[in-house]
């Protein structure tokens, strides 16, 4: 190639990042820093709105309860309402499948399983786990991921159809095809865990419950490592991981004992038994 040939590609190449630095960068909701994201948040709740009838139907479709769906959806709506995009339509629900895990699609939609609420102890577990996946949707942790997985243009081009630019079904696919398969990074799964530790306090929970939903699952894994293989797949859990949040909740929250009763215990344990035999 010659001078005058790549200081044209250069220049070109220039031009690319310039473009897209003009569609997408953005300032994170969580950390207030300047990011590349190339679509909008219209565009990000838009692909969530349409992807989130298929997903449903990729886990078995909703637990056929309206007190357990309501129950779940209530936990979820105090911590959507203290979370730092408070703004959007967030919406909680129940799955059928007994694998045990949690989704957060773009934009709001989060997916708790059955197989997942089935191994907790108490409430403030629960609240643990969803707040944990509302600092998914805060962090745009999923619409980064999605962007590295499927590429910058690939992204746009789904974003744009979702948002009435193309053949939505197809784009949708695209969505859930990339959501199920995408894992988090470790550093978006220690975000996501002091965002979720950050939105229970300010809803009234006590954050030692995402010690304790850690505790439990690193403890089944190493019990019974096929059970959780899917889970940790794409939030994978470490004692390092657990330490990070222990660390956390002693500086930051220090009136919160880590022995002190959850006081609706009971109510979830009728909850989790009502979903035992919804799931007979």
């Amino acid at each position: 190639m010659t001078t005058n040939g790549k200081s044209t590609a250069w220049m070109l190449t220039g031009l690319v990042v310039l473009s897209l630095g003009a569609v997408g960068c953005s300032t994170n909701p969580v950390t207030g820093e300047r990011e590349l994201i190339v679509i909008s948040e219209s565009q990000e709740i838009a692909m969530g709105v349409e992807a989130a009838p298929e997903f449903e139907k990729q886990f078995d479709g909703r637990v056929p309860d309206e007190t357990l769906q309501a129950y779940v959806q209530d936990i979820g709506q105090s911590l959507a309402r203290v979370s730092d995009r408070n703004e959007l339509e967030y919406d909680y629900l129940l799955v059928r499948s007994k694998v045990p895990n949690a989704f957060a699609l773009p934009g709001g939609r989060i997916f708790l399983t059955a197989g997942l609420m089935s191994l907790m102890e108490n409430e403030r577990e629960l609240a643990a786990v969803l707040g944990h996946e509302t600092g998914h949707v805060c962090a745009k942790h999923n619409v980064k991921g999605m962007q590295r997985q499927m590429g910058t243009s690939l992204l746009l081009e789904v974003g744009s159809a979702v948002a009435g630019a193309g053949d939505t079904a197809k784009a949708a696919a695209k969505v859930v095809g990339s959501m199920v398969n995408l894992k988090y990074s470790r550093n978006d799964e220690y975000q996501a865990d002091e965002l979720g530790v950050r939105y229970m306090a300010r809803a009234g929970y006590n954050p030692w419950g995402m010690v304790e939903l850690l505790t439990i699952l690193l403890n089944l894994h190493d019990k019974e490592p096929g059970s959780l293989e899917e889970l940790f797949q794409t939030h994978p859990v470490s004692s390092k991981r657990i330490a990070e949040a222990e660390a956390l909740i002693q500086k930051e929250y220090p009136r919160h004992s880590r022995t002190a009763a959850d006081a609706k215990k009971a109510k979830f344990q009728a909850m989790k038994a009502r979903l035992l035999k919804a799931m007979k």
